[in-house]
């Protein structure tokens, strides 16, 4: 099952493989997602007009991880790079963690979210429980990924195009609705509310970085990876500032405190163009963000299961579709459960950012310990970017994500109690497995080297 040993991509490197253009896809289907859409009236609750500038802080901290990040990818293209570079360079046990919980923060936080976001924007077009459409696309896209990474991409680059044209129209039709006074004071609540602001939309940024846990399955990775994040960071960056602007400057902050973009559509397109933005704008970008969500986390699992971490039968595939069903059913399950139960979209939100800054954070200590000290199989030198400048950017990512989860567990201290009490849960899982499980003594790591 490994995919590690190519230096150009994985051994589906062919006709089969993922090209620039549905890299560009998948990472913009992750950032530009159902967590834009649910939780920029979040952002303004916690910031006021200050969101632009939490929009500002959060993209640039997630591009200044993803730099190093690309490096990685470029450096030795695998799939599921951010367990496998920390478990290689840094620490298998913390590379785990970060893997686990990111898992905690997608399944308590980041799938269920989405789901929800789902049902809150097809409640204009259809009168039915936002809980019940959201499971509804949990369905399909457990479905559609059944069928195979390949149609999974298609169906991925076909949303990804309707999601940005509406987004454009959104900023096109509602930068002429803009008032001023509507972003004055600019940080009314101080530079903490805007840091907090911040931290809990940080996540909406970071999808990114997630296309080097499928870089084992893209054509010629060590080019396509930085080429993917030079045409999709810039975009993103453009279309969340102007967003933001939009959102705030035509509702003002109170009327757009914990609301979605929805209100904004309302005011600033007819009711034929409201539909065309709750489709192709909210629900695709729903629908990219969840689509990539079960893209990636078999590919997870399927690095835990090499490793003899997790039971060999979450790794079974399917003989037809090559896809790991028994692991795409848990994802669906374990998502669907917590749709069920009735969590507030700030207490989703933060339990999502959670997992990210974290995981960022071990993935920013393997891209220093490669450009300290390359090891065999690594080249680094096929990154465009001089050395010394990925290893201060990696160096700079390190504290800023530790600040921003400090942030978040100081402003939501129950929710960071119980993710940490689920992380200490995975590490004690850990410890027993590869005390009593790992056959014959070999460190699991050793089977990952190229």
């Amino acid at each position: 099952m490994s995919r590690t040993n190519s230096p150009h991509g994985g051994d589906d490197a062919g006709e089969e493989a993922i090209g620039l253009l549905d890299a560009v896809a998948i990472e913009v289907g992750l950032i530009v997602g159902g967590a834009l859409f649910a939780l920029v009236g979040v952002g303004v609750a916690l910031a006021g007009a200050g969101v632009v500038v939490s929009f500002g802080i959060a993209i640039t901290i997630a591009a200044i991880g993803l730099v190093p990040t690309a490096m990685l990818g470029a450096a030795h293209p695998t799939t599921c790079g951010h367990y496998r570079y920390p478990a290689q360079l840094v620490s298998q046990p913390l590379a785990f963690l970060a893997a686990w919980g990111l898992g905690i923060s997608m399944f308590t936080g980041g799938l269920p979210l989405y789901a929800l976001t789902a049902g809150e924007y097809v409640q204009p077009l259809v009168p039915a429980s936002p809980t019940a459409v959201g499971l509804l696309f949990l369905t399909g896209f457990f479905v559609l990924n059944l069928l195979g990474i390949r149609l999974a991409a298609r169906v991925q680059l076909l949303l990804f195009l309707g999601l940005i044209v509406a987004l454009g129209a959104f900023v096109i039709f509602g930068l002429p609705a803009v008032d001023g006074a509507n972003l004055t004071p600019l940080i009314d609540g101080g530079i903490g509310s805007v840091l907090i602001g911040a931290g809990v939309l940080y996540f909406t940024c970071l999808g990114a970085n997630f296309v080097i846990d499928i870089g084992g399955e893209m054509r010629d990775a060590t080019v396509t990876i930085p080429q993917s994040f030079l045409v999709s960071i810039p975009l993103v960056f453009a279309l969340y500032v102007l967003i933001s602007l939009v959102a705030v400057g035509t509702m003002g902050v109170e009327a757009m405190a914990n609301q979605t973009l929805l209100v904004v559509a309302e005011r600033i397109f007819s009711p034929a163009f409201q539909t065309v933005f709750i489709i192709c704008g909210a629900i695709f970008a729903v629908a990219t963000t969840l689509n990539a969500t079960f893209i990636l986390i078999p590919r997870y699992v399927e690095a835990l299961v090499e490793d003899d971490i997790f039971p060999r039968v979450l790794g079974v595939t399917n003989e037809r579709f090559g896809t790991a069903h028994w692991t795409l059913l848990g994802v669906y399950v374990l998502a669907a459960l917590v749709l069920l139960a009735p969590l507030p979209f700030q207490d989703l939100g933060t339990m999502l950012a959670f997992g990210g800054a974290f995981l960022v954070t071990v993935a920013m200590l393997a891209a220093i310990s490669v450009l300290r000290d390359p090891p065999s199989g690594y080249q680094p030198e096929r990154f465009p970017v001089p050395g010394r400048v990925v290893l201060a950017l990696a160096v700079i990512a390190v504290p800023l994500n530790v600040l921003l989860l400090g942030l978040l567990a100081v402003d939501a201290p129950v929710l960071f109690g119980v993710w940490m009490a689920l992380l200490v849960t995975g590490l004690a899982y850990y410890l027993v497995r590869t005390t009593y499980y790992a056959p014959g003594g070999t460190e699991p790591t050793e089977r990952t080297q190229p």
